[in-house]
C-alpha cells in the first residue's frame, strides 16, 4: 500500500493466527507481518487495531468493501467504478474494505459499506488473495487520484453519521411494526441504503433531526 501513496491502515482484530506462536518469542502476527513489510514498518508501526468493523470505518466518509462476487441487494461496483467515486470523495476520509482470505466479509459487515467492488476473474480460478486485491486498488486509486480533479461536491456525511441516520431510521421501522427484531434481510438492506446514498453532511442533520422529530411524536408504546 505503500508503494502508492497510502498510509492509514486499520486492523479490525488481525490476531487469528495464535497457532504460530511460539514461547517466549514475538506473536506470529507480529513476526510475520514486520518481515513481508520490506521498508514500510512505519506503516505497521501507526496502524490502528480496533475490534469490529463499526468501529474501523465510523471515522470515515465514502466506504466499499471487496468480495470476490456480486450480491444482488446490494450497489455492485467494477475496480475502476470504485476507484473514481473514492478520488471524488476525498472528506471525510474514505476507506477500502477487505476481508480475510479464510471468510471474507459477513452479510452484516457489507451492510455498513457504501458498495461492493467485484475484482473480476477467469472463471477457472477466481480467487485472489488480500494482497493481490488491496495491490490493484491502491493502484487505481493511485492513478484516478493524478487524473484532473472533478468539481466540488459537498463535503459527504461521515461513515458514523450515515449509520447514526440508518439506525434512526430502523428504530421507526421497528415502531411502525415494518420490522419485528431489526436483523431481517430487510433490515441490512435498509442499512446499506443509507451508505451508498452519499449523503451530504447537511442532508444527514436534516434526515436526523426529522426522525427525534418523528419519534417525539409517536413514542414507543
Amino acid at each position: 500500500m505503500k508503494n502508492f501513496g497510502f498510509s492509514d491502515l486499520i486492523l479490525v482484530d488481525p490476531r487469528l493466527h495464535r497457532e504460530g506462536d511460539e514461547t517466549g518469542s514475538e506473536p506470529f502476527f507480529e513476526r510475520e507481518s514486520r518481515r513481508m513489510a520490506w521498508h514500510a514498518e512505519d506503516v505497521l508501526d501507526r496502524a490502528r487495531i480496533v475490534p469490529d468493523l463499526k468501529t474501523a470505518v465510523s471515522d470515515r466518509g465514502l466506504v466499499l468493501a471487496t468480495a470476490p462476487q456480486g450480491y444482488p441487494r446490494f450497489r455492485n461496483l467494477s475496480p475502476e467504478e470504485a476507484a473514481e467515486a473514492v478520488s471524488g470523495s476525498p472528506l471525510p476520509p474514505p476507506a477500502f474494505v477487505f476481508g480475510s482470505e479464510s471468510s471474507g466479509l459477513t452479510l452484516e459487515e457489507l451492510a455498513l459499506c457504501a458498495g461492493v467492488v467485484v475484482i473480476p476473474t477467469a472463471p477457472a480460478y477466481r480467487d485472489l488473495n488480500l494482497a493481490q486485491s488491496a495491490v490493484l486498488m491502491a493502484y487505481l486509486a493511485f492513478r484516478r487520484a493524478e487524473s484532473p480533479r472533478v468539481p466540488h461536491k459537498p463535503d459527504r456525511a461521515g461513515h458514523d453519521e450515515a449509520e447514526s441516520v440508518a439506525e434512526g431510521f430502523l428504530d421507526l421501522a421497528k415502531r411502525a411494526e415494518f420490522l419485528k427484531s431489526g436483523d431481517e434481510p430487510v433490515s441490512r438492506e435498509l442499512r446499506a441504503f443509507f451508505h451508498r446514498a452519499g449523503l451530504s453532511r447537511r442532508e444527514s442533520e436534516l434526515l436526523r433531526s426529522l426522525i427525534r422529530r418523528i419519534r417525539a411524536k409517536f413514542p414507543r408504546e
